[in-house]
């Protein structure tokens, strides 16, 4: 009864999700088209020969997580075909990036039974694996009436969604869905205990964050130090500061830090990637009114003695522009977001900083700051702080760096475990 209400509440407010695709392609063009996928239908077909597994990453952090997932069981099960689906156009521009023709992409149908039912009888998979925390009642109750075998791996869940699942209305549909998912790996004991607080008859057990098992591309290394050495100035290697994944309004923050931190380090550099593409452009007008000299990564502009600001406006590149920096802000945490990935500069082995919203990447973000790898700042006037004491200091920075690569590859082999967990199940099905 309770996934009957939630469907036909879903089908009276569907007008309303697609509304929204229409609003946020206002500014992102990419979001108006390919809604046919979003119901179901497709622009790719199977073989035709082959067992399907499909893979659902939502966006880019969970894109980038299934990269090392994928390519592991593109080399495991070599004879089966990888659909892989997300819900935003930055995550299947990521993902084909660095995938290429060895999955197919479409976007996630939406959560109502003719749109599944129509994506479902296209595809035919034999196995879903979810990454993280998408629990949608429908799609699992179809994928068990099938017999799909139904995996969420590098599960994550934290205290302020289980307090929105724990609520009376919500809990029973909640609790049916999970235990409905034949597999669940979560990242943490905490994730873990969670879900058990919302129903205790799930198979979960814990792999670890699959996002410390991605690897830094090889020939980041090789350009790195040219590149360096090409922005100096006089000879003097420039210092760099990246502030990534930034959301509204802390471009503002972190232009006004940088304005202080060129007070005393008069040569600095400040690569700013904000998370959304859509913003690309009102992120670079800010630049440019505050009076920064400002060129674009997307248009190969090369960063002069003149230049202040480089502006990360593409995709796919951020753990290159992490490369040539010397320490990373970390955004979503200076506002009431919860944080964005802090594995990627680690894995880089950069001092990090952040804002104090770290929910979401709570127990990753306690640990780095317990080894020395984060420091958390609170305002503009103690970013600019941090970051002068690291650059004036040699062996501090160094010293935080290595903290944090430490953390990330102490915790590396969540692969290995959901390998494990995921082969003997496939090998049975496919």
């Amino acid at each position: 009864m309770p996934r009957l209400i939630y469907t036909a509440l879903f089908y009276l407010l569907s007008p309303l999700y697609f509304l929204r695709l229409f609003w946020r392609g206002l500014s992102n063009r990419d979001y108006l088209y390919r809604w046919n996928e979003r119901l179901g239908f497709t622009n790719s077909n199977p073989s035709g020969d082959l067992p399907v597994i499909w893979v659902h990453a939502v966006s880019v952090g969970e894109v980038n997580a299934s990269i090392p997932l994928l390519r592991a069981l593109i080399s495991d099960f070599p004879n089966s075909e990888y659909i892989v689906t997300t819900t935003t156009p930055t995550g299947s521009a990521i993902l084909l990036d660095k995938m290429g023709s060895r999955v197919k992409h479409q976007y996630m149908p939406v959560d109502l039974p003719l749109c599944l039912d129509k994506f479902l009888d296209t595809w035919n998979p034999r196995a879903l694996i979810i990454l993280e925390t998408e629990i949608w009642p429908n799609l699992i109750s179809h994928c068990k009436n099938r017999g799909i075998f139904t995996a969420l791996v590098n599960a994550r869940l934290s205290e302020k969604s289980k307090n929105k699942y724990s609520q009376s209305l919500v809990k029973p549909l909640v609790a049916s869905t999970i235990e409905g998912i034949d597999l669940i790996l979560a990242q943490f004991q905490s994730d873990l205990l969670r879900f058990e607080e919302l129903s205790k008859s799930i198979n979960i057990s814990l792999c670890g964050n699959l996002k410390f098992d991605q690897d830094v591309p090889e020939e980041i290394d090789s350009i790195v130090s040219t590149i360096k050495t090409n922005w100096s100035i006089e000879g003097k290697q420039r210092p760099v500061l990246i502030a990534a994944s930034t959301h509204e309004p802390e471009e503002s923050i972190i232009l006004e830090a940088f304005q202080g931190i060129k007070a005393v380090l008069g040569d600095a550099l400040l690569v700013l990637v904000p998370r959304h593409p859509e913003r690309f452009k009102k992120v670079l007008n800010l630049i440019k009114g505050e009076g920064f000299a400002v060129v674009q990564r997307s248009k190969q502009e090369d960063v002069t003695k003149d230049t202040h600001v480089l502006l990360g406006d593409t995709m796919g590149e951020l753990d290159f522009l992490y490369s040539v920096s010397d320490v990373a802000f970390v955004g979503g945490s200076l506002i009431d977001h919860g944080g964005q990935n802090l594995l990627e500069p680690a894995a880089i082995g950069l001092p990090i900083t952040s804002g104090p919203s770290l929910r979401n990447f709570q127990e990753v973000a306690t640990e780095l700051e317990n080894a020395g790898g984060l420091t958390i700042v609170n305002s503009s006037s103690e970013l600019v702080e941090t970051f002068i004491n690291f650059i004036q200091q040699e062996g501090r920075k160094k010293e935080s760096g290595e903290a944090s690569k430490k953390v990330f590859l102490k915790n590396r082999g969540s692969l290995k475990k959901i390998r494990s967990e995921l082969t003997p199940v496939l090998n049975k099905i496919l």
